[in-house]
């Protein structure tokens, strides 16, 4: 009876995390965060074999957190 909790809980967890990523997919991009959405999908730098990403992420994350909407 035990495994059955925790596999239904397990289960529970689970479908949480598919309907939110079903729910998200619905979602529209706004207006303000298309241009930077869209080069975050072209973004090729990350998929280096160096290891470490050789773009300008934190640069882009202070810019963002500079404008403010």
């Amino acid at each position: 009876m035990q495994y059955l909790i925790v596999v239904g809980i397990i289960a529970a967890f689970i479908g949480l995390y598919i309907g939110a990523m079903y729910l998200n997919e619905k979602v529209a991009i706004p207006e303000s965060c298309k241009e930077a959405y869209l080069e975050a999908q072209s973004c090729e730098t990350c998929s280096t074999k160096s290891g470490r990403a050789a773009c300008n992420f934190k640069d882009a994350l202070e810019f963002m957190k500079e404008v403010k909407l």
